[in-house]
């Protein structure tokens, strides 16, 4: 946990940051991600009201950390003496990320330490039907893209924006944290890309991986499922501001 000082102190380190790719730089590493344990995702759980939540990027101790902001019932950040945060640490082993819906088990994709798709597979028994919009094989390479894109994506952010469009903060989904079965011993947020037509660029993401401790399987989490048949360990809807940001979203640690 960090206190609300640090964390604000932390979040305008990252603002003063964004200008300098330099800096970017010796503070991302392309293969890494956040890692959030059992405990961490109660703690969420046990304070967020909403059906989504801010995290915040932050430079804390020389090191980039994922600040979690949770929410009220009326959507505004709640004011609290200290905050969870994770920071950015490189994979130990390698992931299998699998998505299984009600009619076969269909896909597995396995990701190396250094976010490599390694190892690919289908296994289809019967025809399979409510296609979820965003597969779990998409998610994963939307994950390898930013390991291989980001730094010339901060490159030319930070120079023609002076780093103004590079992100401070996402909205992220609650659901992005949960598994139906309760089963989730940890939590892994990867940065990914996607394209975005309406921008016309490469939009940042956050995707999140459920760990089951027992199997040592991994979820793509999906909030984004109208007919309720697909279950998968990753969900990649979480919005970046910028460009996402709403007015009705009170960024409160921003001010």
């Amino acid at each position: 946990m960090l206190s609300r000082e640090k964390c604000i102190l932390a979040i305008r380190k990252w603002e003063k940051a964004r200008a300098n790719y330099n800096e970017i730089k010796s503070l991302i590493t392309p293969s890494a991600a956040f890692n959030f344990n059992q405990k961490d995702c109660q703690w969420l759980k046990e304070n967020n009201e909403n059906s989504k939540f801010h995290t915040y990027i932050g430079v804390y101790e020389d090191r980039l950390i994922l600040i979690v902001a949770p929410l009220n019932k009326n959507g505004k950040e709640k004011e609290l003496p200290s905050y969870l945060y994770s920071e950015l640490t490189s994979l130990t082993q390698e992931i299998v990320i699998t998505e299984t819906d009600t009619i076969t088990i269909k896909k597995r994709t396995v990701l190396s330490e250094n976010l490599e798709i390694t190892k690919y597979s289908e296994e289809t028994d019967y025809p399979t039907y409510n296609e979820p919009t965003i597969t779990e094989r998409a998610s994963v390479k939307d994950i390898e893209k930013w390991k291989n894109e980001c730094l010339d994506w901060f490159f030319y952010e930070s120079n023609k924006s002076r780093g103004k469009n590079i992100f401070r903060t996402f909205s992220v989904p609650f659901s992005d944290i949960s598994r139906k079965d309760g089963q989730a011993n940890e939590v892994i947020a990867f940065f990914g890309f996607i394209k975005s037509s309406i921008y016309q660029t490469q939009l940042p993401i956050l995707v999140f991986v459920a760990i089951n401790g027992e199997t040592k399987s991994a979820e793509i989490i999906r909030s984004q499922n109208t007919n309720g048949t697909v279950e998968t360990n990753t969900q990649d809807m979480a919005r970046p501001c910028p460009p996402l940001c709403k007015d009705d979203m009170d960024y409160m640690l921003l001010d």
